[in-house]
C-alpha cells in the first residue's frame, strides 16, 4: 500500500457493505442508493473492492457507462489466467451488451491462440466521440 493513500487495502471491501447495510437499516433499497453514483465511480469501487489498485481502477473505469469494465475485471480474474494490465486492456471499455471475459475464456478453452491474439479478438471496441462541434 502506497503511504498516504487513505484507503486500505483490507478497509475497502468492509466499507461498501457496512454503507449498504446502514442504508438497509434507513430503509433505503440498495438499488436505490446505487443510482445516485456515476456509473464511472461505482465502476471504480467494484474494481477496488475486487482487488484492483488505485491508478489501474482509474484507468479500468475511465469514460465507464456502466460497473460492466469492473465486472468483467472481476471475471476475467476469477476464472482467467491474466495478469492485472491485461484483464484491465481486454475489460476496458466494455458496454453492458457486451462480455470480453467471456469471449476471452470461451476462446481460450476453443483454440490454441496465443493470449496476446485473444486479448485483440475480444477486447470491445473504442466508442470514439465526435471531433469538436460547434
Amino acid at each position: 500500500m502506497k503511504t498516504g493513500s487513505g484507503t486500505s487495502q483490507f478497509f475497502r471491501p468492509f466499507a461498501g457493505a457496512a454503507l449498504t447495510a446502514v442504508l438497509g437499516l434507513l430503509g433505503v433499497p440498495a438499488a436505490a442508493a446505487a443510482q445516485g453514483v456515476v456509473p464511472q465511480l461505482s465502476c471504480y469501487q467494484r474494481a477496488t473492492d475486487g482487488g484492483l489498485d488505485d491508478s489501474l481502477a482509474t484507468q479500468l473505469c475511465r469514460g465507464a457507462r456502466s460497473s460492466t469494465p469492473a465486472d468483467c475485471f472481476v471475471r476475467a480474474q476469477d476464472e482467467g489466467s491474466l495478469t492485472q494490465s491485461q484483464a484491465v486492456q481486454l475489460c476496458q471499455f466494455a458496454a453492458p451488451d457486451e462480455d470480453p471475459a467471456g469471449c476471452y475464456l470461451q476462446a481460450r478453452k476453443q483454440t490454441f491462440t496465443d493470449a496476446a491474439r485473444v486479448l485483440q479478438l475480444c477486447q470491445p471496441a473504442v466508442q470514439n466521440c465526435p471531433g469538436y462541434v460547434e
